[in-house]
Order: C-alpha cells, then structure tokens, then sequence
C-alpha cells in the first residue's frame, strides 16, 4: 500500500504564501462587514476568474490590491477596500 504525503503534495503545486496573512485579515474583515455569502457570482464584480467561489474571489481580489501596494497599513487598505468593493457590488432597489 503507498501512502500520500498531502502536506508535501501540496507543497509542489502551491506556492506557500499565495493568499496572504494580511489579504485573509483584510477580506475576513469585508466578508463579515458586508455580510457575503458562499457562492460563485462575486467574481465576475471584482473582474477575478469566475471558478472562484465568493470567499475565495475576495482573498485573490484583496490580494492583487495588496501586491499593487509597496507600502501599507491594514486599517488603512481595509478602508480603501472597503470603499473600492462599495462601488463595485450591486446597489440593493430603494423603496
């Protein structure tokens, strides 16, 4: 019988730090802020490939913010981001 090594298997296909301490932080934070839930439609908002599930389209999405930044402080790219994903999420009908 052979056995599998999952950690390493990982390893090989997945660059280790691929979403961020700090870009889980920052979409944590947005993902309870804006209440999002599981599901496959919020990619095609933030222009992220659509196989991502909402979660993990935010994690990509923050992530490729952070990575355009030299320089941050989360607070600070929290409110930025915040803002940003204000603009791009559908606006609900007002009654």
């Amino acid at each position: 019988m052979k056995f599998i090594d999952y950690d390493q298997l990982c390893s090989k296909f997945k660059p280790k730090g691929a979403i961020s301490v700090d870009a889980n932080i920052i979409a944590n934070m947005l993902i309870r802020e804006h209440c999002l839930q599981q599901g496959n439609n919020l990619a095609q908002f933030l222009k992220i490939e659509p196989f991502f599930d909402n979660y993990m389209a935010l994690r990509v999405w923050v992530q490729r913010r952070l990575n355009a930044q030299d320089d941050y402080i989360i607070v600070e790219m929290h409110n930025k981001l915040q803002s940003e994903l204000y603009t791009l999420l559908p606006q609900p009908y007002s009654y």
